[in-house]
């Protein structure tokens, strides 16, 4: 009988721990040096959307960005948000992660059917990693008659 106790004894003190233990918590992943979660904010320094229309044709400015791309205005503070997949999500936009380098990571969301593309860099210290700027393009087009229509709005935040 004290046989049978002292092994019953041992059974559940090796199997105590197993059921208590918790799986140590998961380090951020790290996308270009900016960890998921990672939130910056800056200032829009230039806002500026253009339009050609045609092969060669000249640029036309605009004051306001056309639907679909967010409006941003010079000295409005946007906050951005690194994602779970390491995009960069802002204002009415997430811009997926495409490599993170010295000085910049690049973002783009690449044009698929129905879908315009967007670009955009985070520039960062050389020595801290630590986000210094954003530029951002978002480009739509539109075909009439045969005649091709592309804007571009561009943002520089610091």
């Amino acid at each position: 009988m004290k046989k049978l106790l002292l092994r019953a004894f041992a059974l559940i003190a090796a199997v105590l721990p197993l059921t208590v233990a918790q799986a140590a918590p998961q380090p951020p992943k790290i996308f270009g040096d900016f960890a998921a979660g990672k939130t910056f904010t800056f200032t829009v320094t230039t806002a500026e959307t253009a339009t050609t229309t045609g092969f060669g044709g000249t640029p036309v400015s605009s004051p306001n960005a056309p639907a679909g791309v967010p409006n941003l205005i010079v000295g409005q503070q946007v906050t951005f948000v690194i994602g779970k997949k390491g995009e960069l999500i802002g204002p009415g936009f997430k811009i997926g992660f495409l490599e993170g380098d010295i000085g910049a990571n690049a973002y783009v969301n690449k044009p698929k059917k129905g879908a315009q593309p967007t670009v955009a860099a985070v520039h960062k210290d050389t020595t801290t990693n630590a986000p210094t700027a954003v530029s951002m393009n978002f480009f739509t087009f539109k075909l009439s008659k045969r005649v091709p229509t592309v804007t571009m709005t561009t943002y520089i935040l610091q």
